[in-house]
C-alpha cells in the first residue's frame, strides 16, 4: 500500500516556493548593475522566473495543454464552480475583517501603490505573470505529495495564503495579520480542489488571472486610482 503522504515531495514543493522568491531577487541583480529603469529591473526578472518554471514543468504543462484542448469546457466549468465558492468566501470574510480595527493587508496596499505609479508593471505581473507562475509553484509542484485532495488543497492553500500575508506579518509584527489567511487561503484551497478534480492546471491559471484582473479593476475604479 502506498503512503498517503510523501514528506520528501512536500519539502520539494516548499523548496520550489522558496526558489521562486530567491530567483526573482537574484535575477534583479545583473539588471540593477546596468540600469535603473524600473520596467527592466522589475518585469524581466519576473518574466524570466515564469519561463524558468515553465521549462522545469514543461512535461506536465505539455500534457495538460493536450488535455485542455479536448476537455476545456468541462475543465473551465468545474474550475468556475470552485472559484465562485472561493470568491464568495473571500468577499464575506473581507467584509467581516474590515470591521476589525487592524491595518489593511500590506499586499493589497502595495498592489494599489504599484498600480498607481507603475500601472503597466502591476497589470502585467498581476494579470499574466503571477497567475502562470503561482499556479505552477503552488499547485503543480505539490501535486505528488499526497493523493488526498483535502490534505493537498488545504496544505497548498495555507502556504499560498501565508506567502501573501507574510509581508504584513513582517511589517506590522502582529499575529493579527494571520486573519488574512482566511481570504487568501480560501482562494488557494479552492484552486487546489479544482486542480485535483480536473487534473489540469490551465483551468486554475485562467481563473487566477481572471480573479487578479477583477482585483485590478476594483482598485482602478472603486479604489479611486482612475476616478
Amino acid at each position: 500500500m502506498k503512503k498517503n503522504l510523501d514528506i520528501i515531495k512536500l519539502l520539494e514543493g516548499i523548496g520550489i516556493v522558496l526558489l521562486h522568491f530567491v530567483l526573482v531577487y537574484l535575477l534583479q541583480i545583473p539588471f540593477l548593475l546596468f540600469t535603473e529603469n524600473i520596467y527592466i529591473v522589475t518585469l524581466i526578472p519576473y518574466f524570466l522566473t515564469m519561463i524558468f518554471f515553465i521549462y522545469i514543468y514543461r512535461k506536465e504543462l505539455k500534457n495538460d495543454i493536450k488535455d485542455f484542448k479536448k476537455n476545456y469546457k468541462k475543465i473551465l466549468l468545474t474550475t468556475l464552480k470552485y472559484w465562485i465558492i472561493g470568491f464568495a468566501i473571500m468577499f464575506v470574510s473581507a467584509i467581516i475583517i474590515n470591521k476589525i480595527p487592524i491595518k489593511d493587508v500590506l499586499n493589497q496596499e502595495e498592489n494599489a501603490k504599484m498600480l498607481k505609479v507603475y500601472p503597466i508593471i502591476e497589470i502585467l505581473i498581476a494579470c499574466l505573470i503571477a497567475p502562470v507562475t503561482e499556479e505552477i509553484v503552488f499547485r503543480v509542484s505539490f501535486k505528488k505529495f499526497t493523493k488526498n485532495k483535502w490534505i493537498y488543497a488545504f496544505t497548498t492553500g495555507l502556504i499560498f495564503g501565508f506567502v501573501h500575508v507574510l509581508s504584513s506579518l513582517l511589517t506590522y509584527k502582529t499575529p493579527l495579520m494571520l486573519i488574512y489567511l482566511i481570504p487568501y487561503g480560501a482562494l488557494g484551497v479552492v484552486f487546489g480542489l479544482a486542480y485535483s478534480k480536473t487534473d489540469n492546471i490551465y483551468g486554475t491559471m485562467i481563473f487566477h488571472a481572471l480573479h487578479n484582473t477583477i482585483s485590478i479593476l476594483e482598485l482602478l475604479l472603486i479604489g479611486g486610482i482612475l476616478l
